[in-house]
C-alpha cells in the first residue's frame, strides 16, 4: 500500500509539472526592450512568435509594445510599455504598471491554427507535421477561402491572417505556397524584426518537414 501510495504521489507530481509546461499563448508582435523570465530562468530578450507558459513574466520597459494571443478562449492582448505582465491560462495579469491592453477575441479557427505555428527552438510538439492524415484539397479551398475573409476583415497591418495561412500550409506540406507568402510579405515589410523572425522561423521548419518526409 505504501509502495502505491508514493507511485501515485509522484505521479501526480509528474502531472502537476506537465500541466505547468503547457503552452497557454503566442506572442505574435513584439518591439523595443520586452524581457520574458519563464519559471526558475534567467530573463532574456522576447522575440516573436515565442510560446508562453502559465506563470512566465514579461518585462515591459519604456515604450515597448507587446501582442499576445492566448489559446484558451482566444483573447488577443496588445500592450504599451512599461509594464510587468504575468502570463496566466487565459489572460496576462499585471505585477507592476497600470496601464491596460487593447483586447480582442480571435476565431476559434485562427487560434487553432496560431497553436501550431512553429516555436523559435524548434522544441515544440504542437507545431509537428501530422505526417499520416494529409487532408484532401477541399481542405486546401477551405483554408484559403477563410484566409481571404480573415484579410478583408483585418487591418492591412494586422498579421494574423497570414499566420494562419503560414501555419495551415506548413501543416498541409503546400511548401510552395507557404514560401510564396513569406516572399509577398518580405516585399510589403523590408527591415521589420517580427518578419525577419517569421522567415527563419518557416524556412528551418519547412526544411525540418522535407526531411522527415524522406
Amino acid at each position: 500500500m505504501a509502495k502505491t501510495g508514493w507511485f501515485g504521489g509522484a505521479l501526480l507530481a509528474l502531472v502537476s509539472l506537465g500541466a505547468l509546461a503547457a503552452e497557454v499563448g503566442l506572442v505574435t508582435a513584439v518591439s523595443g526592450n520586452v524581457k520574458l523570465q519563464e519559471e526558475k530562468a534567467a530573463a532574456s530578450e522576447l522575440k516573436p512568435f515565442v510560446k508562453v507558459r502559465e506563470r512566465d513574466l514579461l518585462m515591459m520597459e519604456g515604450s515597448s509594445r507587446l501582442q499576445v494571443v492566448y489559446f484558451e478562449g482566444g483573447r488577443q492582448e496588445t500592450w504599451q510599455g512599461p509594464v510587468v505582465l504575468e502570463v496566466g491560462n487565459g489572460s496576462s495579469k499585471t505585477l507592476k504598471g497600470s496601464l491596460q491592453p487593447e483586447i480582442k477575441t480571435l476565431p476559434a479557427i485562427l487560434v487553432k491554427q496560431l497553436s501550431k505555428t512553429p516555436s523559435p527552438d524548434g522544441n515544440v510538439k504542437s507545431g509537428m507535421i501530422r505526417m499520416r492524415s494529409i487532408p484532401p484539397y477541399e481542405k486546401l479551398e477551405t483554408v484559403e477561402k477563410n484566409y481571404e475573409e480573415m484579410r478583408k476583415q483585418a487591418d492591412a497591418k494586422d498579421r494574423n491572417p497570414e499566420l494562419y495561412l503560414l501555419a495551415s500550409y506548413l501543416e498541409l506540406r503546400e511548401f510552395d505556397k507557404l514560401e510564396n507568402v513569406l516572399r509577398q510579405l518580405n516585399e510589403k515589410g523590408s527591415g521589420d524584426q517580427d518578419l525577419a523572425a517569421l522567415n527563419m522561423l518557416y524556412t528551418r521548419a519547412v526544411r525540418e518537414a522535407k526531411s522527415a518526409g524522406k
